[in-house]
């Protein structure tokens, strides 16, 4: 794919907006990818914030219903839950970490997903863009994907201490029928307030439909549970508890990814347990200064006719910021430590999922400064100058195998200067990497049963060769871009360039009967993403946004293109209240060129998919969502060459008392 596009391209949009603008009038969204709460107009990096009012996440019953919208994001499989992948600024699912209320969820095992959670108990989604390994370690190489869960107070209607909710709903193109009960309240007691939540969901589902028609095999049948506790004894502290089960039986293909099954890939029995659960507290004398410090454990396991894979992970850690004023500048520091044990067990004739454990030491510290006073006052403007690191430790053995022992350093600088308070310009550098999984390292079983091609031509049984010296992956980016904030109007923009060393790959010798995972490539991934949004004072019922993403990629040594790339694409979406903002009706649409399929000479097409979405409050209590996705019912296909998703109507009914 040939960088055709640039930042210009988005900053010759400043002009023409400016002409329109002359004040500030958005309101501010605060965001958490900086590890501090910070609106989104001072963040030095492109993040999308998704809520409960957001349609997707309304009606969605699975990861690829929340995010198959987002700009330069792409949710890979055939729209099993079990086989959702994300892939994200040129890396694959073990470059983007993806977290449940701070959690990270990054099982392997083969095809199979790590995608654990039931949207309908989740109450935001932050996806922040770039390498952030200096705040969150391994697998934050393209970004990181934050799912946080719902709480008491998120339901609670003004001037209520207590509720019922009870949601029902489904899609059809799966013949989903889905329901949750959630009950939920606070009380005032002599030793502080205490809170609480307690959710139970169910939904069943079959064949899914996918674009053009085509039938992903499926019969699924999804048990969630959430339970949240907390209680505050002062103004300053917060002792919280939850625990959130995910229980999913499924008759579907051994690969999910794959969209039907045959005779090396039949249908199988799977049953998929999740279970995350915290203890922890939350320290917060002011604004200034936040420390959370929590004790999690967490377990998924994945059960099949004669194999079982289990992974428990326990984890301890600690995640604070503070704020300060030093006179003629002011300081924030972020800072935080992490231990955590992974225990990987297979049971039976498990594949790829070798028994092996590997244990984590991590710390980081992060410091912004700024200083300077605006043009309009007499300075050269405001600069924000960011310096951090953090430091990881993996400790990593297998049954009879070498222990693979490394120690990363993953740096972070950046530089914003603001002229005013509407504009910000900011570049930066960062590094990141990601450890080799455990599969990757010590796997040592039968990979796939040998065959005979002919008469005369037989290959042997293939087996796993572990492989402890592996390096982890690191990445090295620049990244430059604006934000801009004025009147109706906001931008935000950024080109990067990354260059990444010693990429993971699996090397197969069908002759030799061996599959190992080696360090093999170097690569140049480059790309942008922009972001318009569009509120006129005018009409503020209207609201209207752009979003516009690129991803290139190629191997530095043969200059091949490589990567799980991003055509250009452009996502536009409108939407209007009526009636008191009772009612609220959109569209969204979003187009790609053509692009190659990965790893293929196949010139895939491009696309154009349109959704349309209604909100409806019928009464205080009662409200409904609905949403039909791929309107055209059109064929699309990702990157990686699979099938998108298909004409599907979501509905979602809710009612509280």
């Amino acid at each position: 794919m040939k960088p055709t596009h640039t930042l210009g391209v988005c900053l010759s949009l400043l002009p023409l907006l400016t002409a329109h603008a002359n004040e500030t009038g958005l309101d501010p969204v605060t965001v958490t990818g900086t590890r501090a709460p910070t609106d989104l107009s001072r963040a030095p990096l492109i993040i999308d914030v998704l809520d409960r009012s957001d349609a997707a996440l309304a009606t969605a019953s699975s990861v690829e219903d929340v995010l198959s919208r987002q700009p330069g994001l792409h949710v890979a499989g055939q729209g099993r839950r079990n086989g959702q992948t994300l892939s994200m600024r040129g890396f694959g699912r073990n470059g983007v970490l993806v977290r449940l209320d701070g959690v990270r969820q990054d099982i392997s095992t083969g095809h199979v997903g790590n995608f654990f959670l039931d949207p309908a108990l989740i109450q935001e989604v932050q996806i922040a863009r770039g390498a952030l390994s200096s705040l969150y370690g391994s697998n934050a190489m393209g970004g990181v994907v934050s799912f946080t869960s719902v709480e008491a107070r998120d339901l609670l209607a003004p001037g209520e201490d207590s509720g019922v909710r009870l949601s029902v709903g489904g899609a059809t193109a799966n013949d989903e029928l889905r329901g949750n009960l959630t009950a939920f309240g606070r009380r005032d007691t002599a030793n502080g307030q205490v809170d609480g939540l307690f959710s139970v969901g169910r939904s069943k589902s079959g064949d899914i439909r996918r674009a053009g028609g085509d039938k992903a095999e499926e019969d699924a049948r999804l048990n969630s549970l959430l339970l949240k506790g907390g209680w505050e004894p002062s103004n300053d502290h917060r002792l919280f508890i939850s625990w959130q089960h995910y229980d999913e039986s499924t008759t579907q293909p051994a690969n999910p990814q794959q969209l039907s099954s045959s005779a090396s890939n039949p249908l199988r029995d799977r049953d998929v347990e999740s279970n995350n659960v915290q203890l922890g507290h939350r320290w917060q004398p002011g604004s200034a200064t936040e420390i959370t410090s929590q004790l999690t454990f967490s377990q998924q396991d994945i059960d099949e006719p004669q194999a079982s894979r289990t992974l428990d992970r326990v984890g301890l850690q600690s995640d604070g910021y503070h704020s300060m004023e030093h006179g003629w500048f002011s300081q924030t520091l972020v800072f935080g430590a992490e231990l955590e044990q992974a225990r990987q067990r297979p049971d039976g004739q498990a594949n790829g999922f070798p028994k092996a454990d590997i244990d984590t030491q991590a710390a980081y510290l992060d410091t912004t400064l700024t200083a300077g006073n605006y043009l309009s006052e007499g300075g050269v403007g405001q600069f924000d100058v960011g310096i951090g690191a953090r430091y990881d430790r993996y400790d990593a053995s297998g049954q009879n195998d070498a222990d693979s022992v490394h120690d990363q350093v993953s740096p972070r600088f950046r530089l914003a200067w603001r002229p005013n308070d509407a504009l910000m310009l900011f570049s930066g550098y960062a590094e990141a990497f990601r450890a080799p999984s455990l599969s990757e390292l010590y796997a040592n079983e039968r990979h796939f049963a040998g065959f005979c091609a002919g008469p005369f031509f037989c290959t042997p049984d293939n087996y796993w060769i572990p492989n402890p010296n592996l390096s982890p992956e690191t990445s090295h980016t620049w990244e430059s871009g604006v934000v801009w904030h004025q009147g109706d109007w906001q931008v935000r923009a950024s080109y990067f360039d990354t260059r990444a060393d010693d990429f993971i790959d699996t090397q197969v010798d069908i002759m030799a009967g061996t599959t190992q995972a080696v360090n093999v490539q170097r690569a140049q991934l480059w790309g942008y993403d922009a972001r318009v949004t569009w509120q006129p004072r005018a009409f503020p019922l209207l609201s209207s946004f752009v979003g516009l993403s690129e991803v290139s990629g190629k191997d530095r040594d043969s200059g091949d293109a490589l990567g799980s790339q991003t055509p250009l694409e452009m996502t536009l979406g409108n939407e209007i209240a009526l009636y008191n903002s009772g009612v609220r009706i959109g569209w969204q649409g979003r187009f790609a060129q053509s692009f190659d399929k990965q790893g293929d000479d196949e010139r895939l097409p491009g696309y154009g998919l349109h959704d349309i979405h209604m909100a409806w409050q019928l009464t205080p209590a009662i409200d409904t969502s609905l949403r039909l996705a791929n309107l055209g019912d059109k064929e699309w296909y990702r990157p990686d060459g699979s099938l998108g998703d298909g004409r599907s109507l979501f509905a979602t009914l809710n009612w509280q008392w």
